[in-house]
Protein backbone atom coordinates (compact mmCIF):
# COMPACT_ATOMS: atom_id res chain seq x y z
CA UNK A 1 0.00 0.00 0.00
CA UNK A 2 1.38 3.43 -0.96
CA UNK A 3 2.03 6.24 1.52
CA UNK A 4 -1.04 8.44 0.71
CA UNK A 5 -3.35 5.49 1.12
CA UNK A 6 -1.79 4.64 4.51
CA UNK A 7 -2.09 8.28 5.62
CA UNK A 8 -5.82 8.15 4.87
CA UNK A 9 -6.49 4.62 6.12
CA UNK A 10 -4.87 4.91 9.54
CA UNK A 11 -6.87 7.96 10.76
CA UNK A 12 -10.06 6.32 9.50
CA UNK A 13 -9.11 3.13 11.33
CA UNK A 14 -8.51 5.04 14.56
CA UNK A 15 -11.79 6.95 14.27
CA UNK A 16 -13.65 3.72 13.52
CA UNK A 17 -12.09 2.04 16.56
CA UNK A 18 -13.12 4.95 18.82
CA UNK A 19 -16.68 4.94 17.44
CA UNK A 20 -16.90 1.16 17.83
CA UNK A 21 -15.65 1.40 21.43
CA UNK A 22 -18.32 3.97 22.25
CA UNK A 23 -21.03 1.73 20.79
CA UNK A 24 -19.73 -1.30 22.71
CA UNK A 25 -19.76 0.64 25.96
CA UNK A 26 -23.20 2.22 25.53
CA UNK A 27 -24.92 -0.96 24.31
CA UNK A 28 -23.20 -3.36 26.71
CA UNK A 29 -26.48 -4.54 28.28
CA UNK A 30 -27.59 -5.87 24.87
CA UNK A 31 -24.24 -6.88 23.43
CA UNK A 32 -23.04 -8.98 26.40
CA UNK A 33 -25.92 -11.52 26.15
CA UNK A 34 -25.51 -11.50 22.36
CA UNK A 35 -21.78 -12.26 22.56
CA UNK A 36 -22.32 -14.92 25.24
CA UNK A 37 -24.96 -16.57 23.07
CA UNK A 38 -22.60 -16.46 20.10
CA UNK A 39 -19.84 -18.24 21.98
CA UNK A 40 -22.31 -20.78 23.38
CA UNK A 41 -23.57 -21.43 19.85
CA UNK A 42 -19.97 -22.07 18.76
CA UNK A 43 -19.41 -24.45 21.68
CA UNK A 44 -22.61 -26.44 21.03
CA UNK A 45 -22.25 -26.50 17.22
CA UNK A 46 -20.52 -29.94 17.22
CA UNK A 47 -23.31 -31.38 19.38
CA UNK A 48 -25.98 -30.19 16.94
CA UNK A 49 -23.92 -31.65 14.07
CA UNK A 50 -23.71 -35.04 15.78
CA UNK A 51 -27.48 -35.09 16.35
CA UNK A 52 -28.09 -34.35 12.68
CA UNK A 53 -25.66 -37.00 11.50
CA UNK A 54 -27.57 -39.53 13.61
CA UNK A 55 -30.66 -38.70 11.57
CA UNK A 56 -32.51 -36.72 14.25
CA UNK A 57 -34.23 -33.46 13.33
CA UNK A 58 -32.68 -30.08 14.15
CA UNK A 59 -35.11 -29.38 16.97
CA UNK A 60 -33.72 -32.35 18.94
CA UNK A 61 -30.24 -30.82 18.91
CA UNK A 62 -31.69 -27.43 19.79
CA UNK A 63 -33.60 -28.97 22.70
CA UNK A 64 -30.41 -30.59 24.02
CA UNK A 65 -28.56 -27.27 23.76
CA UNK A 66 -31.32 -25.40 25.59
CA UNK A 67 -31.54 -28.06 28.31
CA UNK A 68 -27.78 -28.00 28.92
CA UNK A 69 -27.63 -24.19 28.91
CA UNK A 70 -30.69 -23.86 31.17
CA UNK A 71 -29.24 -26.44 33.57
CA UNK A 72 -25.97 -24.50 33.73
CA UNK A 73 -27.76 -21.18 34.39
CA UNK A 74 -30.03 -22.76 37.00
CA UNK A 75 -27.15 -24.53 38.77
CA UNK A 76 -25.18 -21.30 38.83
CA UNK A 77 -28.12 -19.38 40.31
CA UNK A 78 -28.65 -22.05 42.98
CA UNK A 79 -24.98 -22.02 44.02
CA UNK A 80 -24.87 -18.21 44.06
CA UNK A 81 -28.09 -17.97 46.09
CA UNK A 82 -26.83 -20.55 48.57
CA UNK A 83 -23.52 -18.71 48.87
CA UNK A 84 -25.23 -15.37 49.50
CA UNK A 85 -27.49 -16.88 52.14
CA UNK A 86 -24.55 -18.58 53.85
CA UNK A 87 -22.56 -15.33 53.74
CA UNK A 88 -25.40 -13.44 55.42
CA UNK A 89 -25.75 -16.11 58.12
CA UNK A 90 -22.04 -16.38 58.85
CA UNK A 91 -21.14 -12.70 58.55
CA UNK A 92 -21.51 -11.86 62.28
CA UNK A 93 -19.37 -14.84 63.34
CA UNK A 94 -16.73 -14.08 60.73
CA UNK A 95 -16.62 -10.48 61.91
CA UNK A 96 -15.97 -11.62 65.48
CA UNK A 97 -13.23 -13.98 64.33
CA UNK A 98 -11.45 -11.23 62.41
CA UNK A 99 -11.62 -8.95 65.46
CA UNK A 100 -10.07 -11.71 67.58
CA UNK A 101 -7.33 -12.24 64.99
CA UNK A 102 -6.59 -8.52 64.95
CA UNK A 103 -6.42 -8.55 68.75
CA UNK A 104 -3.93 -11.43 68.73
CA UNK A 105 -1.86 -9.66 66.10
CA UNK A 106 -1.86 -6.52 68.24
CA UNK A 107 -0.71 -8.53 71.28
CA UNK A 108 2.04 -10.16 69.23
CA UNK A 109 3.30 -6.79 68.00
CA UNK A 110 3.18 -5.44 71.55
CA UNK A 111 5.39 -8.31 72.78
CA UNK A 112 8.16 -7.04 70.53
CA UNK A 113 7.71 -3.45 71.66
CA UNK A 114 5.64 -2.34 68.68
CA UNK A 115 2.22 -0.75 68.46
CA UNK A 116 -0.58 -0.80 65.89
CA UNK A 117 -2.25 2.52 65.18
CA UNK A 118 -5.68 2.67 66.85
CA UNK A 119 -7.22 4.50 63.88
CA UNK A 120 -6.08 1.69 61.61
CA UNK A 121 -7.75 -0.87 63.86
CA UNK A 122 -11.00 1.13 63.89
CA UNK A 123 -11.00 1.31 60.10
CA UNK A 124 -10.36 -2.43 59.84
CA UNK A 125 -13.24 -3.19 62.19
CA UNK A 126 -15.55 -0.99 60.11
CA UNK A 127 -14.48 -2.72 56.89
CA UNK A 128 -15.12 -6.21 58.30
CA UNK A 129 -18.29 -5.38 60.23
CA UNK A 130 -21.28 -7.68 59.88
CA UNK A 131 -23.41 -4.86 58.48
CA UNK A 132 -20.93 -4.27 55.68
CA UNK A 133 -20.76 -7.99 54.93
CA UNK A 134 -24.57 -8.17 54.68
CA UNK A 135 -24.52 -5.15 52.37
CA UNK A 136 -22.00 -6.83 50.10
CA UNK A 137 -24.08 -10.01 50.11
CA UNK A 138 -27.11 -7.93 49.15
CA UNK A 139 -25.23 -6.52 46.16
CA UNK A 140 -24.36 -10.11 45.19
CA UNK A 141 -28.08 -10.93 45.22
CA UNK A 142 -28.69 -8.05 42.81
CA UNK A 143 -25.90 -9.30 40.58
CA UNK A 144 -27.34 -12.81 40.66
CA UNK A 145 -30.76 -11.50 39.59
CA UNK A 146 -29.10 -9.58 36.76
CA UNK A 147 -27.35 -12.75 35.62
CA UNK A 148 -30.66 -14.61 35.60
CA UNK A 149 -32.39 -11.93 33.54
CA UNK A 150 -29.47 -11.88 31.11
CA UNK A 151 -29.62 -15.66 31.02
CA UNK A 152 -33.13 -15.51 29.57
CA UNK A 153 -31.94 -13.13 26.85
CA UNK A 154 -28.94 -15.38 26.17
CA UNK A 155 -31.27 -18.35 25.65
CA UNK A 156 -33.39 -16.37 23.19
CA UNK A 157 -30.34 -15.30 21.19
CA UNK A 158 -28.98 -18.84 21.35
CA UNK A 159 -32.15 -20.35 19.84
CA UNK A 160 -31.97 -18.17 16.73
CA UNK A 161 -28.21 -18.60 16.36
CA UNK A 162 -28.43 -22.40 16.48
CA UNK A 163 -31.35 -22.45 14.05
CA UNK A 164 -29.64 -20.11 11.58
CA UNK A 165 -26.05 -21.26 12.03
CA UNK A 166 -25.93 -23.67 9.09
CA UNK A 167 -27.49 -21.17 6.70
CA UNK A 168 -25.08 -18.37 7.52
CA UNK A 169 -22.20 -19.65 5.36
CA UNK A 170 -24.57 -20.06 2.42
CA UNK A 171 -25.91 -16.56 2.97
CA UNK A 172 -22.34 -15.25 2.79
CA UNK A 173 -21.87 -16.94 -0.58
CA UNK A 174 -25.09 -15.45 -1.92
CA UNK A 175 -24.53 -12.01 -0.40
CA UNK A 176 -20.93 -11.78 -1.73
CA UNK A 177 -21.21 -13.64 -5.01
CA UNK A 178 -17.91 -12.36 -6.40
CA UNK A 179 -14.35 -13.25 -5.37
CA UNK A 180 -14.97 -11.71 -1.94
CA UNK A 181 -17.37 -14.53 -1.17
CA UNK A 182 -14.53 -17.01 -0.95
CA UNK A 183 -12.75 -14.74 1.54
CA UNK A 184 -15.91 -14.16 3.58
CA UNK A 185 -16.64 -17.87 3.89
CA UNK A 186 -12.99 -18.62 4.64
CA UNK A 187 -12.91 -15.96 7.36
CA UNK A 188 -16.12 -17.35 8.85
CA UNK A 189 -14.76 -20.92 8.86
CA UNK A 190 -11.42 -19.81 10.33
CA UNK A 191 -13.12 -17.91 13.15
CA UNK A 192 -15.35 -20.89 13.89
CA UNK A 193 -12.44 -23.32 14.07
CA UNK A 194 -10.13 -21.13 16.16
CA UNK A 195 -12.71 -19.94 18.66
CA UNK A 196 -14.43 -23.35 18.79
CA UNK A 197 -11.22 -25.15 19.69
CA UNK A 198 -10.25 -22.60 22.32
CA UNK A 199 -13.66 -22.39 23.99
CA UNK A 200 -14.25 -26.13 23.94
CA UNK A 201 -10.88 -27.05 25.47
CA UNK A 202 -10.80 -24.09 27.85
CA UNK A 203 -14.29 -24.88 29.14
CA UNK A 204 -13.37 -28.53 29.79
CA UNK A 205 -10.14 -27.52 31.55
CA UNK A 206 -11.94 -24.90 33.65
CA UNK A 207 -14.62 -27.42 34.59
CA UNK A 208 -11.91 -29.81 35.76
CA UNK A 209 -10.20 -26.98 37.67
CA UNK A 210 -13.43 -25.97 39.39
CA UNK A 211 -14.13 -29.55 40.47
CA UNK A 212 -10.60 -29.97 41.83
CA UNK A 213 -10.75 -26.68 43.75
CA UNK A 214 -14.11 -27.67 45.18
CA UNK A 215 -12.78 -31.10 46.19
CA UNK A 216 -9.68 -29.62 47.87
CA UNK A 217 -11.65 -27.04 49.86
CA UNK A 218 -14.33 -29.58 50.79
CA UNK A 219 -11.63 -31.98 51.98
CA UNK A 220 -10.16 -29.28 54.23
CA UNK A 221 -13.62 -28.28 55.47
CA UNK A 222 -13.46 -24.72 54.12
CA UNK A 223 -16.72 -22.78 53.99
CA UNK A 224 -18.29 -21.81 50.66
CA UNK A 225 -16.52 -24.63 48.79
CA UNK A 226 -19.25 -24.89 46.07
CA UNK A 227 -19.10 -21.15 45.45
CA UNK A 228 -15.31 -21.23 45.26
CA UNK A 229 -15.49 -24.12 42.78
CA UNK A 230 -17.91 -22.14 40.61
CA UNK A 231 -15.70 -19.04 40.78
CA UNK A 232 -12.65 -21.15 39.89
CA UNK A 233 -14.48 -22.36 36.78
CA UNK A 234 -15.41 -18.81 35.75
CA UNK A 235 -12.29 -16.92 36.82
CA UNK A 236 -9.91 -19.30 35.07
CA UNK A 237 -11.18 -17.86 31.79
CA UNK A 238 -9.34 -14.73 32.95
CA UNK A 239 -5.65 -15.17 32.04
CA UNK A 240 -3.17 -15.12 34.94
CA UNK A 241 -5.28 -12.95 37.24
CA UNK A 242 -8.07 -15.52 37.59
CA UNK A 243 -5.87 -18.26 39.05
CA UNK A 244 -4.26 -15.73 41.42
CA UNK A 245 -7.65 -14.61 42.74
CA UNK A 246 -8.79 -18.19 43.20
CA UNK A 247 -5.70 -18.93 45.26
CA UNK A 248 -5.84 -15.88 47.54
CA UNK A 249 -9.61 -15.77 48.12
CA UNK A 250 -10.03 -19.31 49.51
CA UNK A 251 -6.90 -18.77 51.62
CA UNK A 252 -8.38 -15.62 53.16
CA UNK A 253 -11.65 -17.41 53.92
CA UNK A 254 -9.78 -20.33 55.51
CA UNK A 255 -7.64 -17.97 57.62
CA UNK A 256 -10.73 -16.30 59.08
CA UNK A 257 -12.78 -19.49 59.42
CA UNK A 258 -10.13 -21.44 61.34
CA UNK A 259 -8.38 -18.38 62.84
CA UNK A 260 -5.15 -20.09 61.85
CA UNK A 261 -2.91 -18.44 59.29
CA UNK A 262 -0.57 -21.45 59.14
CA UNK A 263 -3.39 -23.83 58.20
CA UNK A 264 -4.63 -21.33 55.61
CA UNK A 265 -1.15 -21.19 54.07
CA UNK A 266 -1.19 -24.98 53.70
CA UNK A 267 -4.47 -24.71 51.77
CA UNK A 268 -3.01 -21.90 49.64
CA UNK A 269 0.04 -24.08 48.95
CA UNK A 270 -2.15 -26.96 47.77
CA UNK A 271 -4.14 -24.61 45.52
CA UNK A 272 -0.93 -23.15 44.07
CA UNK A 273 0.24 -26.66 43.19
CA UNK A 274 -3.14 -27.46 41.60
CA UNK A 275 -3.25 -24.20 39.61
CA UNK A 276 0.33 -24.63 38.38
CA UNK A 277 -0.17 -28.26 37.37
CA UNK A 278 -3.28 -27.41 35.40
CA UNK A 279 -2.25 -24.00 34.08
CA UNK A 280 1.42 -24.63 33.27
CA UNK A 281 1.53 -28.34 32.41
CA UNK A 282 -1.87 -29.80 31.51
CA UNK A 283 -3.40 -26.81 29.70
CA UNK A 284 -0.41 -25.99 27.43
CA UNK A 285 -0.11 -29.66 26.40
CA UNK A 286 -3.79 -29.85 25.50
CA UNK A 287 -4.32 -26.42 23.98
CA UNK A 288 -0.88 -25.54 22.65
CA UNK A 289 -0.70 -22.07 21.09
CA UNK A 290 -3.86 -22.33 19.00
CA UNK A 291 -4.80 -18.66 19.24
CA UNK A 292 -1.28 -17.27 18.63
CA UNK A 293 -1.79 -14.12 20.72
CA UNK A 294 1.06 -12.29 22.44
CA UNK A 295 0.95 -12.21 26.27
CA UNK A 296 1.14 -8.41 26.12
CA UNK A 297 -1.95 -8.34 23.89
CA UNK A 298 -3.70 -10.75 26.26
CA UNK A 299 -2.98 -8.42 29.20
CA UNK A 300 -4.14 -5.36 27.27
CA UNK A 301 -7.30 -7.19 26.20
CA UNK A 302 -7.96 -8.23 29.79
CA UNK A 303 -7.70 -4.64 31.05
CA UNK A 304 -9.65 -3.13 28.16
CA UNK A 305 -12.58 -5.55 28.15
CA UNK A 306 -12.65 -5.57 31.96
CA UNK A 307 -13.08 -1.80 31.86
CA UNK A 308 -15.61 -2.02 29.01
CA UNK A 309 -17.85 -4.90 30.18
CA UNK A 310 -16.72 -5.74 33.71
CA UNK A 311 -16.12 -9.31 34.83
CA UNK A 312 -17.91 -10.75 31.78
CA UNK A 313 -15.58 -8.77 29.54
CA UNK A 314 -12.55 -10.15 31.36
CA UNK A 315 -13.84 -13.71 30.92
CA UNK A 316 -14.48 -13.17 27.20
CA UNK A 317 -11.37 -11.05 26.55
CA UNK A 318 -9.20 -13.76 25.00
CA UNK A 319 -11.76 -15.21 22.53
CA UNK A 320 -12.83 -11.69 21.54
CA UNK A 321 -9.21 -10.75 20.85
CA UNK A 322 -8.81 -13.96 18.83
CA UNK A 323 -11.76 -12.91 16.66
CA UNK A 324 -10.31 -9.39 16.24
CA UNK A 325 -6.86 -10.72 15.31
CA UNK A 326 -8.27 -13.20 12.78
CA UNK A 327 -10.31 -10.46 11.12
CA UNK A 328 -7.33 -8.10 11.01
CA UNK A 329 -5.24 -10.78 9.29
CA UNK A 330 -7.56 -10.73 6.28
CA UNK A 331 -7.04 -7.10 5.24
CA UNK A 332 -3.77 -5.55 3.97
CA UNK A 333 -4.22 -2.38 6.03
CA UNK A 334 -4.51 -4.18 9.37
CA UNK A 335 -2.44 -7.29 8.64
CA UNK A 336 0.84 -5.78 10.04
CA UNK A 337 -0.95 -5.05 13.33
CA UNK A 338 -2.27 -8.63 13.41
CA UNK A 339 1.28 -9.95 12.96
CA UNK A 340 2.49 -7.77 15.84
CA UNK A 341 -0.34 -9.14 18.01
CA UNK A 342 0.85 -12.73 17.49
CA UNK A 343 3.01 -14.74 19.85
CA UNK A 344 5.20 -16.19 17.08
CA UNK A 345 7.21 -14.81 14.17
CA UNK A 346 5.78 -15.64 10.71
CA UNK A 347 7.85 -18.23 8.87
CA UNK A 348 7.85 -16.33 5.58
CA UNK A 349 8.73 -12.74 4.84
CA UNK A 350 5.68 -12.62 2.63
CA UNK A 351 3.56 -12.31 5.76
CA UNK A 352 4.88 -8.80 6.18
CA UNK A 353 3.96 -7.57 2.72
Amino acid sequence: MDRPAINIALPLLILSAVALGAVLYVLHSILIPLVLAGFLAIIFKPLVGVVRRLGAPTWVGLLLVLLMTSAAIYSTSVIVSWGVQSAVEKAPEYSKRVVRMIGRAEDLVAQYGGRIDANLLDRLEQVISAERAVGIAGSWVGSALTVLSDGTLVLLFLIFMVLGGDLFARKLQVAFHDVTAVNAVRIYDTLNMKVLRYLRLKTLINLFTGLVVYAVLEAFGVDFAPVMGLLAFLFNYIPNMGSFIMTVLPGAIAAVQFENVGFALIIVGVLIVVQNLIGNIIEPKIMGTSLDISPVVVLFSLVFWGWMWGIVGMILSVPIMAVVKTLMEQFPTTKPLAILMGSTVPSSSEEFR
